[in-house]
């Protein structure tokens, strides 16, 4: 475990103070919940957003797949009869 000093706006810190009363924590208890959620969120956000842009990549070679198999379709189509 490692010590961190750190400051906080006044209205904050009463925020916090009334919701470790709320939760029966400690102070550090709480803000460590906030940091792990605050932190998941962003990786998950992260993670949306590389998969966007892998997908928004991948959507040109798609394309040319399809427009390669088409020819391919229709000559098996005619075997389908």
């Amino acid at each position: 475990m490692e010590y961190l000093n750190i400051t906080f706006p006044t209205e904050l810190k009463e925020q916090l103070d009334r919701e470790v009363v709320k939760e029966k924590t400690r102070r550090s208890t709480l803000i460590q919940k906030a940091v792990r959620v605050y932190l998941g969120l962003k990786n998950r956000k992260d993670r949306e957003t590389l998969l966007r842009e892998g997908y928004i990549a991948m959507q040109d070679e798609t394309k040319k797949m399809m427009d390669d198999f088409k020819g391919l379709d229709k000559e098996s189509l005619k075997y389908a009869n």
